[in-house]
């Protein structure tokens, strides 16, 4: 028998683990856990979760489903499973799900969180202030409640509520530096909203630097984003673009009808090209998958990695083809006998594997004026990685936006990629022209359908920051919204003026 110290031991162990991002580690721990017992609802929906972090959701359905069956009534197993089947898109599922945990337990306060912040991704406020009406009339302090409640009051034009709900949870004591940091951007947006931007930026400021010393420990030591887009960038400068022309002779996987990819950096407006094109019925999309970050790791951390890469034979180039379909399918995608378009912003980095692996892969190459990108990387939350640590320092982010182009601009002359530009403003200033013409490029008739992107973006669930705005519908707000923070930006514009040239959006954008 187990004692209870050592099931809190290993609690500790997966949990710091988890921390760390070593999920894998803290997964093995958990499934110790939940072995030792498979009666507590909470180990099966931490290892869900802790799986689910690991980008791994079809293993974390089948472990709620094993939860599930020995524990039909176990709420916040039915949780967990919402938790994934969101996580996949797959809304409706999720809402059910959570609806099976109120029915299990009509206080869990992890139901109705759930089902209310699907309604505020949905756009859909007033239900949200309904659904979690409960939670938010508790008298008591909840820095997790009142975060939503700063949500829902955003969302309906309740500035002055919000600012006072994400104050409230800013003074909760002992608030972990996550939380901290996303109460304290969603301050930022209340006080954008209300015209006060020196007090909208110093919130900002105040969330990521605690996100930036929370994860301090675990990026000390390791090479930078902005230097390693450096790095990328020198290598192929000096390199014989000739090795590079050639790919191995097979293409793409014959049950695709066509493949794209969309990069560029983030914030550029992928998110909403992206729904626009997943409006298409004979397209589908996958929404930023680490589909070929194992390749990257295998076939260009290294100089001599890159050489041979420059020369794949084709059973190497097979095996990574197979490897990036197994990956697609993995992310809770079946493109079989469709177009499929994979969204990755920060996919830049991977144009020579695609150039070498998917030859005859389009690729569209996400374009915003500088300043409004970087600005709106470190003004918003992103799940924590090497690139979005970056953003949680504005020099950072300057610099790393740089790299990227800079990068971009040699593989775009060294690497033979059949590559299209779609600008954030001209998508916004003539959607449907933009869209016949980058759907014509996929080898695709515009329809209808894509332009309506709100009614695209609540039938999926859309996992970045760009969510609230694509499913408000097209809007000019994002334009020019650096000017508002000139002041705040003024140490940053020189690292990004050389991109604001050459992108020709001029000294005042």
């Amino acid at each position: 028998m187990v004692e209870r110290a050592d099931l809190r031991r290993l609690w500790a162990e997966a949990s710091e683990r988890q921390r760390q991002g070593r999920f894998g580690e803290a997964a093995a721990l958990l499934q110790r856990l939940v072995a030792a017992a498979p009666q507590e609802p909470a180990g099966w929906a931490a290892l869900s979760d802790c799986l689910l972090a690991d980008r791994r959701p079809e293993t974390a359905l089948q472990v709620c489903d094993a939860g599930l069956k020995r524990m039909p009534a176990a709420a916040p197993v039915h949780c967990a499973n919402a938790r994934v089947l969101q996580s996949l898109s797959r809304v409706d599922e999720a809402a059910a799900a959570y609806r099976q945990a109120l029915g299990c337990d009509g206080d869990s306060t992890e139901a109705r969180f759930g089902l209310a912040l699907q309604a505020v991704e949905r756009g859909e406020f007033d239900t949200a202030a309904e659904v979690a009406a409960p939670l938010l009339a508790q008298p008591t302090p909840n820095p997790k409640i009142d975060w939503l409640a700063a949500r829902i009051a955003l969302g309906r034009g309740d500035l002055e509520v919000a600012a006072e709900r994400a104050r409230r949870g800013l003074a909760a004591p002992g608030l972990p530096p996550d939380q901290q940091a996303e109460t304290a951007l969603l301050l930022g947006d209340a006080l954008d909203g209300l015209g006060r931007y020196a007090e909208a930026f110093a919130a900002v400021t105040r969330g990521k630097r605690a996100l930036h010393a929370l994860y301090a420990a675990r990026a000390a030591g390791r090479e930078s984003e902005a230097d390693k887009l450096g790095r990328l960038a020198d290598w192929f400068e000096r390199a014989d673009p000739a090795p590079w022309r050639a790919a191995p002779a097979s293409r793409m996987s014959a049950d695709v009808r066509g493949h794209a990819f969309l990069v560029g950096f983030a914030r550029s407006g992928t998110t909403l090209l992206e729904q626009a094109l997943a409006g298409h019925p004979d397209l589908v999309a996958l929404e930023e998958a680490p589909t070929l970050a194992d390749a990257y790791d295998a076939l260009m951390s290294a100089p001599e990695e890159l050489e041979r890469l420059s020369r794949l034979t084709e059973a190497e180039a097979n095996h990574w083809r197979a490897h990036y379909w197994r990956k697609v399918g993995e992310g809770g995608v079946n493109p079989r006998g469709r177009h499929f378009l994979d969204k990755a912003p920060a996919g830049t980095l991977y144009l020579p594997l695609i150039a070498k692996l998917f030859p005859d892969a389009r690729i569209i190459f996400a374009l915003r004026d500088p300043r409004d990108v970087v600005l709106s990387c470190f003004r918003n939350s992103f799940q924590m990685n090497a690139l979005t640590y970056a953003f949680t320092d504005l020099a950072e982010t300057a610099r790393c936006y740089a790299a990227s182009m800079r990068m971009a601009k040699v593989y775009r002359r060294v690497l033979p990629l059949q590559i299209a530009d779609a600008r954030y403003e001209a998508l916004i200033d003539d959607f449907p022209g933009e869209l016949t013409r980058i759907a014509g490029f996929l080898g695709l008739e515009a329809r209808p359908e894509m332009a309506d992107v709100a009614a695209t973006a609540r039938r999926r669930s859309v996992r970045t920051p760009s969510a609230p705005q694509v499913r408000a519908g097209l809007n000019r707000a994002g334009l020019g919204r650096w000017r508002a923070y000139e002041h705040e930006l003024a140490s940053v514009l020189p690292i990004l003026a050389p991109w604001v040239a050459a992108f020709g959006y001029g000294g005042e954008g």
